[in-house]
């Protein structure tokens, strides 16, 4: 369902590991010289809806799902999570969503990281996503606004996930 598949076959921990890590170090720089106002944000989302370009296929596009995000500046969110994919099946994902343009209260940006359980695309396995995001935060709540373009066998989409602040 991603704009973007290259052929990569991980497992679900090595592929959480391998985007954590190397954020986890800069992030512990970066930590180092930020002002108390920009301190870390966990936000935990509860899936969300898509709505497809493609109104004749039945898709699902009730995502619930569960995940975790962390934005450790205004610029840069770490996002872990599980969801009911648009073919009813689960999918699993890890990205890196890098928003550095902000107007008014919208960041936008793009998300990229590693996504699975889409048949049409390495037979449900592991795969590179990128697609366009938008979020707006508020201070207990907020939404991500993603777009998937139509390509080839991929029907497009627009994303709603919804999330909540802890931290």
């Amino acid at each position: 369902m991603f704009p973007l598949a290259l052929s990569i076959r991980v497992s679900t921990p090595a592929l959480l590991l391998a985007l954590a890590l190397p954020l986890a170090a800069f992030t512990a720089r970066a930590d180092e010289a930020k002002p108390a106002a920009d301190k870390p944000e966990v936000w935990i989302n509860v899936g969300g809806f898509s709505r497809h370009f493609d109104r004749s296929s039945q898709y699902n596009e009730r995502n619930f799902g569960f995940g975790i995000e962390w934005r450790h500046s205004p610029e840069v969110a770490v996002m872990a999570g599980v969801y009911d994919n648009s073919l009813g099946k689960p999918s699993q994902y890890a990205a890196v969503n890098w928003q550095p343009w902000q107007i008014g209260p919208v960041k936008l940006g793009a998300a990229l990281g590693l996504l699975n359980g889409y048949p049409g695309i390495e037979r449900g396995g592991t795969f590179f996503a990128a697609l366009p995001m938008a979020t707006i935060e508020g201070k207990r709540f907020g939404i991500n606004l993603g777009l998937i373009p139509s390509m080839k066998n991929v029907d497009g989409a627009v994303l709603l996930q919804f999330k909540i602040r802890l931290m």
